[in-house]
This record gives C-alpha cells, structure tokens and sequence, in this order.
C-alpha cells in the first residue's frame, strides 16, 4: 500500500463527527411551520452557497418563522459540547431588518431547554449575499441555562432556527449548509495534522 492510501484509509478509520444539511438534493427533511402559524418553505435547487437552498416566506406577522431539524438529527449530541454549531443564511428580497429574533438557536430535550441569539438585534443579513453565522456549544458563549447544556446535549429531542427578521410579514430568508461540528478528539487531530503534513511532502518530493 502506497503511503497516499494509507493516508486516506487512516482518515476514514477516523472520521470528524459531523452533522450537516447541504441542501444540494431536497430539503433533507426540515420544515417549517405553515401559515398561519410561520411560513411557506420551498426548496431551491441552485443558487445556494454551494448548491441547493431552503427559501421561507414569511405570511404572518404575528408569529417568527421557524426551521426545525428532522428526526435523523436528534438524539445524543455528547460528542458535540464543545463543538459548533453553524449555518448561512440570506435577505433573499432584501427587506428592512427590523426585528431581533433572526438567529435564535433553541435546544430542548428531557433535561430541559437551553437557547441563545447568536445574531446581535436587527443585525441580520441586509443583502442577499450569503452571510455565514456560528456559536459554540460550550457554556461560556451564553447560552441560557448554561449549567444544563450538557444534559441537554445528551437527549436532543428538537433543534430550531429562528430567521425572523422583519416586523410583519413579506420577508424572504435562505438557509443553507446548516451544520454541528464536534471539537476533534486528539488522536484525530493529532492524525489530521499528521496527514496534511505528509501531503505537504508529497508534493514537495513531485
């Protein structure tokens, strides 16, 4: 076995534990609450940052629009305190960014809930460029109920984003590449480094 695969066979012996929704063949389960209660989400095949993207229309003034993940998301996330959470998003018909509640992340489960604004008030995307957000999962980035974040992570049983962000209805917001990265264990990262290392010499040698 060449040393190049037995790089590549020792990445995938240890993987990086990631969960991500790309969007780039459907809407990979998410939903969003239809009116009156949010919204209407459709499915975009291109035009994402990096394929396809979810669009939600805001209909009703009265309720923030809401994404909420699929089952296939939920459960045990011990190995992702500490990690990131993150996602892109957009002001895809450029509407005034007048309300806070864009970016609210709420987590719930048995133990309880933990959440946290990580978009500061009215300071969501203005354009409909795409914008990139992120938080920590870790109790010092000020998550609510800081002490409970573990427990919670522990038995996941919904995850929300909020992408409200105008006072009333008519607003349009994409999302994409919504994912949670945990922190790499040593040995993987140890094992990473190690690779990008020998590929650098690789390369050097041709």
């Amino acid at each position: 076995m060449t040393r190049r695969a037995l790089l590549i066979a020792s990445l995938i012996a240890f993987p990086l534990a990631a969960t991500a929704a790309g969007f780039d063949a459907g809407d990979e389960g998410w939903t969003t609450p239809v009116a009156p209660l949010g919204g209407t989400q459709t499915w975009v095949a291109s035009g994402g940052n990096g394929g396809g993207w979810l669009q939600v229309t805001d209909l009703n003034g009265g309720s923030d629009i809401l994404i909420s993940a699929p089952s296939a998301w939920l459960g045990n996330w011990s190995a992702f305190l500490g990690g990131t959470l993150s996602f892109d998003a957009k002001n895809a018909n450029r509407i005034s960014n007048d309300w806070p509640g864009f970016g609210e992340i709420v987590i719930s489960g048995p133990a309880g809930t933990v959440q946290l604004d990580i978009v500061a008030a009215n300071q969501p995307p203005t354009d409909d460029q795409w914008h990139h957000y992120s938080v920590a999962l870790a109790p010092a980035d000020g998550w609510s109920n800081p002490g409970s974040l573990a427990s919670v992570l522990a038995n996941v049983a919904s995850l929300t984003i909020n992408g409200e962000f105008h006072a009333g209805p008519g607003e349009v917001v994409g999302f994409d590449n919504i994912q949670v990265t945990a922190v790499p264990e040593p040995a993987s990262a140890a094992l990473l480094l190690a690779g990008v290392g020998l590929l650098a010499g690789l390369r050097r040698k041709r």
